[in-house]
């Protein structure tokens, strides 16, 4: 079954994010990006659901790591956020495989996950 990783700090969009994968999708969830990279040691997702404006690690770091990191660089990325700054459009072109801005309806972002988890 394919692997999703909910990536964001907060715990009712995780959950929600949860329920509407849970069903076509192996789903485990962070609460940062440092947490994230962590449990990427242990779990190897096809598709990371990144929140970019999180604390401790924001989404845009952690994914610079992440593609960075040849053992990791193939997990596809659907990036997450509320703002649109210069910053984040750059990454999105240049590292994440998707974005979706906030607020998203749960059926694209589902869509959209199924795009990627087929690439």
């Amino acid at each position: 079954m394919t692997k999703v990783m909910i990536v964001d700090d907060l715990d009712h969009v995780r959950r929600m994010l949860i329920y509407a994968l849970e069903d076509d999708y192996t789903v485990t969830q962070a609460s940062n990006g440092l947490e994230a990279l962590q449990l990427l040691e242990k779990e190897h997702p096809d598709v990371i659901v990144m929140d970019l404006d999180m604390p401790i690690m924001d989404g845009v770091e952690a994914t610079r790591l992440i593609k960075a990191n040849p053992e990791l660089a193939d997990i596809k990325i659907l990036a997450v956020s509320g703002q649109n700054n210069s910053e984040k459009s750059r990454l999105v072109k240049d590292a994440c495989d998707a974005f979706i801005e906030k607020p998203f309806t749960i059926d694209d972002l589902v869509e959209t996950v199924r795009k990627l988890a087929v690439k």
